[in-house]
């Protein structure tokens, strides 16, 4: 949409919320828009569609507002500002707000109140960022389907027969439909990659390391959670996933995996190969997702990048080595909850999840994490010669809800079709989604993976491929 068709300070208020977090970021700086008028514009979509899709869960906006008035006077008073600085934003329910339950969908946490803030959080704040809301997830954020028994379904805004995306299905929601321009999303097997998918919109899974992940009411991380567990942006345009990311990563030595990356890294399209992967083995990808990934190469192409189609190894493989790994750690802790505590959808998605994962003593556990490390020299040296993969986020349209809660057979061609998801988060690498249509009313998009730290080469692809395709955008469907 074209954001200057807005000229007049009496045409402002109604349409703040279409904008995207640039726009919204540079207008308040200037003081031509105040941030309590870009909050109360997104308390207004929110209040005008939230109450059929139910992506925000819990608002606290008495503190919002006054968060934005504190950030307007800072304006007034011409302190420094940060990069999203009186922007409205949404955080998920699985990290720590301080003084809001960390409920993480499941009712028996709905006390379990935050007696500080989660790093990201930290970050979003000093970057000037206010949140409007917390959003949905799936219990323990453990399904790529968005509905819990403490807060309940949130609908895809584009399908209410599709799912939403999981487990950042909220935060996806509440982007796609224009209750803030910025979400905050974690993706340890997709999760935000896929509700950005389903929802039409960027979402990147920034390298594990990248965000620093530090939670004052989470205890022990095992291995799987620490090096596969990753957080990022959704946004409905790439220039906003980079504002993002920027203000999400700031240093936190309290976290033990986090590491002091450089973020940019000029690319010269002309010297980036890109491995085209349009067949994944053991799936049937959907003749749609095929034209889009074949659509994104030819637009790289006129760019410059030089695409040729090559298979990265072992991608059933990483399904295999993230199935030995987290299903292990999850019979060691979590899956003792989801008995006690989850209800019957989330129980039955990871039994049939744990009905094809090996049960695997600890010598196994260790052959897991060395497979892990010998996948991932592959891939490194598939890198060097394809700094870029182009590649499906999943290879199916998105899901009907419940295609998880069948047989464990069903459950096992729903990982082969996710493996473009799952085996990125296993090799602890980053990927973005990048939306690229609307096929038969819903969105499409593709993939980008590129190694570790490098998100920059995601985003520079991701922008190019954007300028190109038609966006979904607010207009259309809702």
């Amino acid at each position: 949409m074209n954001h200057q068709e807005v000229t007049s300070a009496g045409d402002l208020p109604d349409q703040i919320w279409r904008w995207d977090a640039v726009d919204m970021a540079a207008h308040i700086r200037s003081g031509t828009i105040s941030s309590r008028e870009a909050v109360k514009s997104c308390f207004e979509r929110i209040d005008a569609i939230n109450p059929k899709l139910n992506a925000i869960v819990f608002a606290d906006r008495e503190r919002a507002l006054l968060a934005a008035d504190v950030a307007d006077t800072q304006v007034r008073c011409r302190e420094t500002l940060g990069a999203l600085h009186g922007v409205p934003v949404t955080i998920k329910l699985n990290v720590d707000v301080e003084g809001e339950a960390t409920t993480n969908g499941v009712p028996a946490f709905a006390q379990r109140i935050a007696p500080g803030d989660s790093t990201v959080v930290s970050n979003l704040r000093k970057a000037g960022a206010i949140s409007v809301g917390r959003t949905n997830t799936p219990p323990f954020s453990f399904r790529w389907f968005t509905e819990n028994p403490l807060h309940g379904r949130t609908l895809n805004p584009w399908d209410e027969t599709v799912t939403s995306g999981g487990s950042s299905g909220g935060a996806g929601v509440s982007v796609a439909a224009g209750m803030c321009p910025l979400a905050h999303g974690t993706d340890i097997a997709g999760s935000i990659r896929y509700p950005a998918y389903v929802n039409g919109l960027a979402g990147l899974r920034a390298t594990p390391g990248r965000i620093p992940a530090f939670h004052p009411t989470t205890g022990l991380r095992y291995l799987g959670l620490q090096t596969m567990s990753s957080q990022g942006p959704l946004a409905r345009r790439m220039r906003d996933v980079r504002l993002g990311l920027s203000a999400m990563a700031g240093a936190d030595r309290r976290d033990p995996m986090w590491v002091p990356a450089h973020m940019d890294f000029p690319d010269d399209a002309s010297a980036v190969r890109v491995a085209l992967v349009d067949d994944i083995p053991g799936s049937s990808l959907e003749p749609a997702i095929k034209a889009a990934l074949n659509n994104a190469a030819r637009i790289l192409e006129a760019a410059g990048y030089a695409v040729e189609r090559a298979m990265p190894p072992g991608l059933t493989e990483g399904i295999e080595i993230w199935q030995s790994i987290v299903m292990t750690e999850a019979r060691m802790g979590m899956f003792a909850g989801v008995k006690a505590m989850g209800d019957e959808s989330i129980q039955r998605s990871v039994e049939n999840m744990m009905a094809g994962a090996p049960k695997i003593d600890l010598e196994g556990y260790a052959l897991a994490i060395a497979r892990r490390d010998e996948l991932r020299r592959k891939w490194n040296e598939f890198m060097m010669r394809y700094p870029l993969i182009l590649m499906p986020t999943s290879c199916r349209l998105p899901m009907k809800w419940g295609e998880d809660l069948g047989s464990a057979e069903d459950m096992k061609s729903v990982l082969v079709d996710q493996s473009p998801l799952i085996t990125v988060a296993a090799l602890c690498l980053p990927g973005l989604n990048v939306p690229t249509g609307v096929i038969d009313g819903l969105p499409v998009g593709v993939q980008l993976v590129a190694d570790s730290f490098r998100e920059q080469r995601l985003l520079v692809a991701g922008s190019i491929i954007e300028r190109h395709v038609q966006m979904p955008n607010l207009h259309n469907g809702f």
